[in-house]
């Protein structure tokens, strides 16, 4: 395309062949009118060239934001693991800022501020990366949490079951039997600390989770089994 365009533009610019040949020089109003049109012709096209490459760099750059957006949030999550979320916060914000529809920037940072027990900061951008992600599981896991803490079961049961619509992991049921036991309802939890237990086996705080259940539906026998696995399990961590 700019080949295209530079050669135009010479073909526009360049003396008459006849004036090559000859020598002759053209009448001054004819000159003067082939310059403008000349000059016109070249304004226009460098014009043109200077518009495509600039537009081309925008492009770039804006294609380029989810992948600067992701190294952003990868830096604030390096941040989270040892407790620095308040700089962990800032990368999301930048990341936010880069590419404002990154669902996955809004529920780290969501994540940040429920450390840093700031519940409804922490709700606020759970429903914001949901908003932009429905299929977010984590988020409602996350989501399910705060309202189990609140004391909200109803709406903790409804963010779980969403949870593990979309995605049946040990996190989603191990919340949702949590919230079971918390309202005795214990085969009910049990149940999901089985269906935990099924995706990840080397968690031990499921099974002491699902001792407590146990014993408190009545398995005893069941529940020393629990604890005695969880206890051989944090050895071995």
């Amino acid at each position: 395309m700019a080949q295209s365009t530079f050669s135009r533009l010479w073909k526009a610019v360049k003396p008459p062949q006849s004036a090559k040949r000859t020598g002759a020089a053209s009448s001054a109003p004819n000159s003067k009118t082939l310059n403008r049109k000349q000059k016109r012709l070249l304004l226009a096209t460098c014009g043109g060239v200077v518009a495509l490459s600039a537009g081309w760099g925008v492009y770039e750059y804006i294609a380029g934001a989810p992948e600067r957006a992701a190294k952003e949030v990868q830096s604030g999550m390096n941040l989270m693991a040892p407790g620095n979320y308040q700089n962990a916060i800032l990368h999301f914000d930048r990341a936010i800022a880069i590419w404002p529809q990154f669902a996955e920037a809004y529920f780290q940072r969501g994540v940040a501020y429920q450390s840093l027990k700031q519940p409804d900061r922490a709700m606020a951008d759970f429903d914001r990366a949901l908003g932009y992600d429905p299929a977010l599981a984590h988020a409602y896991d996350a989501q399910g949490s705060i309202y189990r803490a609140r004391g909200d079961f109803q709406r903790a049961m409804q963010a779980f079951a969403k949870a593990i619509e979309i995605a049946p992991d040990a996190d989603a049921y191990f919340e949702r039997g949590q919230a079971y036991e918390s309202l005795g309802q214990h085969a009910k939890a049990v149940a999901d600390f089985d269906q935990a237990i099924a995706v990840r086996r080397d968690a031990p705080y499921v099974y002491r989770a699902r001792a407590m259940a146990r014993r408190n539906s009545g398995d005893l026998a069941g529940s020393d089994a629990d604890r005695e696995i969880a206890e051989n399990l944090e050895q071995l961590h």
